[in-house]
């Protein structure tokens, strides 16, 4: 028997004796996967990949030899999700997670326009490349969407509708998964951790605690009602949270067994999850020199939308749908608004003729 079979058989009994729940386990990549290959040909369908080759600019030739040496082809890495099942599903019932381990988030490969996003697929062409535009909310413990009360508390739903409520705030494979031992309760209280306070000022957009040191462990003090539990939980995971999605219609042949995927010339420096499969980190040009190269670079904003809405929360700007509606606040005369003109067809006499009363539009499309 081998090791890993071992190990999970021994976890599996030692959950059955101490009567803790067994965390169903996310996909991801798994431990001992390679992730980075010199050979094309090594590269398994259902997966994106990075073609990285300095000083080589036609990653044609790669494609088409058997190469040996320096690796040239890096996975994205999947990581572990929250949507496991609907990885390409526009909504979703719970706000979208991704938790990328810690020590791993250096495998997290750079798309910039020196190299190439590759896609394999043994079955079917993709008739969409769906990107998933991720939020980076840096290190914490492996619990993410904690929520406000009215009280300014924060909570997760542990077990309010189902037993396994929890499965989509909390990273199982994280050393946050040990909060899974409790008995089933609605909701589950976090109220300090290392001695700080969880308040507004130290949960970030996407309900995670901020100002966690990469790999420290911490206090964490949790309540279930009145009672509180304290757990020793490690800041051990990179936590991302699902911000906007397009979907693109880009890529080219490369008489290969891959595809060649276009990044849109809007995309914005950020984190993008494709086509379901995995996370790449996307610099743009203007961000280059200001990139330290680092897996975790505070000197850019990597979470600037790129969609923008207007005050109804209606979508004025969305450049994979072609859609534009913003006024060009630079020109005076702005963008004209519909006016309703007195004229023959407005009055009652004109109201006769048809019945209707007409609109005398600047635009001849009526906006």
């Amino acid at each position: 028997m081998n090791k890993r079979k071992t190990v999970l058989i021994g976890m599996l009994i030692l959950s059955s004796l101490s009567g803790c729940k067994v965390f169903e386990t996310l996909e991801g990549t798994k431990e001992n996967d390679p992730d980075a290959f010199a050979n094309a040909y090594e590269l398994s369908p259902g997966k994106a990949y990075v073609w990285d080759h300095p000083g080589e600019e036609d990653i044609k030739k790669d494609l088409k030899q058997e190469r040996t040496g320096e690796d040239v082809f890096f996975l994205c890495p999947k990581g572990d999700i929250s949507f496991k099942g609907s990885e390409l599903n526009e909504t979703d019932e719970y706000k979208r997670s991704l938790w990328i381990s810690a020590d791993k988030d250096d495998k997290i490969p750079t798309v910039t326009d020196k190299n190439a996003l590759i896609y394999v697929s043994d079955t079917e062409v993709p008739k969409e490349i769906v990107f998933e535009r991720f939020a980076d909310y840096g290190y914490s413990i492996g619990i993410s969407n904690f929520i406000k009360d009215a009280g300014g508390h924060y909570y997760i739903v542990y077990a309010e509708t189902e037993e396994d409520d929890y499965k989509h705030y909390i990273d199982p494979k994280s050393e946050a998964a040990k909060v899974t031992e409790l008995e089933t309760l609605p909701r589950l209280y976090l109220d300090k951790v290392g001695g700080m306070s969880v308040s507004d000022n130290s949960i970030t957009d996407g309900g995670t605690v901020k100002y966690l040191e990469k790999d420290k462990s911490y206090i964490c003090e949790f309540y279930t009602g009145t009672f509180y539990q304290d757990y020793l939980i490690k800041a051990d995971v990179r936590s991302f949270g699902s911000i906007e999605r397009f979907v693109c219609h880009d890529y080219e042949f490369l008489h290969a067994n891959c595809i060649k995927i276009g990044i849109p010339d809007w995309f914005k420096s950020g984190y993008y999850y494709v086509q379901g499969v995995g996370l790449i980190r996307y610099v743009e040009e203007k961000d280059l020199k200001a990139y330290s190269g680092k897996p975790y670079d505070t000197a850019i904003d990597w979470n600037e939308p790129i969609k923008e809405y207007d005050e109804y929360g209606v979508c004025i700007y969305d450049p994979s749908l072609s859609i534009d509606r913003r006024i060009d606040e630079t020109s005076d005369a702005g963008v004209p608004e519909t006016e309703l003109v007195i004229g023959p067809e407005n009055t009652e006499e004109g109201r006769k003729n048809d019945g209707t009363v007409k609109l005398n539009p600047l635009d001849s499309d009526g906006t």
